[in-house]
Order: C-alpha cells, then structure tokens, then sequence
C-alpha cells in the first residue's frame, strides 16, 4: 500500500532531492512558498530541509536512502513515519491559497528596533535577530524582567520601532 514518507534532507539539497527521486519515477511533493530577498523574488521550500516522497512500504526503502542529498527517512522508534493523505493535501490547499503571495524577508536587519503591533507580545520593544528560515517567523530579543529573551514572532507583527 502506497503512502507517504518524510525525507530529511542537507541544508538547500531539498530540489536536488526532489530533482533526483522524480527521475526514479517516484511522486515527491516539496511545498515550497514565494519570498523577496535583496529585491528579487524566488521559491524556496516551505519546511527547510524537509520534503516528501509516496512510495509503496513494500518496496526496498535502501533506494531511496542512498539519494545524493538525502540525510534520512523521517522515523519514530525505528518506525517510518507516515504522513496521512490528508495531512498532504490540507498542505498542497492551504499553499495554494498563498499562491501569488510573496513574504518579504529583508523587512528588517539584525540589530534593529522593532515593536510588536499583535499578538502575545504586543506593544513589547525589541530587537531584531533574525529571520527564521522561510516561516514567517522572526527571533527577537525581548528586554523582559531585566534580561534579553528569544521570543519567535511572526513577522507581520512587527514594525520599526520610533
């Protein structure tokens, strides 16, 4: 019975991966979103190092596992992992409706003040750390009770502090 599988891939091997196991001839699915970097936009894979493989249990996982790029087939207690059909297609949905979206990631730089406008966090001044890799999510350090805490925000929350 065919299903699909999580593939853990090197750090930007994730197309290479995906690339690869289609000339096989197996269906890989890698959800990817639209970013603008530097001014130019460009795909990039929505869950860094991670895609998706449908293969049948039945056949020899050792195929699959030599793929150049390829670190690991996602497993739990030594079981592969199956990721449910509609776990798939809730993805390839809700990735569609974004289709046509395109999420800045060069809104701020490190060092920068910033305020969170919503959310848990809201009204709280920081600075920004960084982007965190293609989720819209950003790590900024919080002044709270006298120390500089990591808080991971969205992005759409924050502006530049005045």
């Amino acid at each position: 019975m065919e299903h699909w599988y999580a593939l853990y891939t090197k750090p930007h091997k994730e197309y290479q991966v995906s690339s690869f196991l289609e000339s096989k001839g197996y269906e890989t699915y890698l959800p990817t979103m639209r970013v603008r970097k530097n001014g130019k936009e460009k795909s990039v894979p929505f869950f860094s190092c991670y895609l998706f493989i449908h293969m049948d249990a039945s056949l020899d996982f050792s195929q699959v596992g030599w793929t150049p790029g390829l670190r690991a087939i996602v497993s739990f207690g030594g079981q592969r992992a199956v990721v449910p059909d509609n776990a798939i297609h809730l993805m390839r949905q809700r990735l569609a409706q974004l289709q046509g979206s395109v999420y800045p990631t060069d809104l701020f730089r490190p060092g920068d003040r910033v305020v969170a406008k919503s959310g848990p966090l809201r009204d709280f001044e920081g600075v920004f750390e960084r982007s965190l890799s293609s989720r819209n999510r950003a790590r900024v350090l919080v002044d709270f009770l006298g120390r500089w805490t990591p808080c991971e925000v969205e992005i759409d929350c924050l502006e530049k502090a005045r």
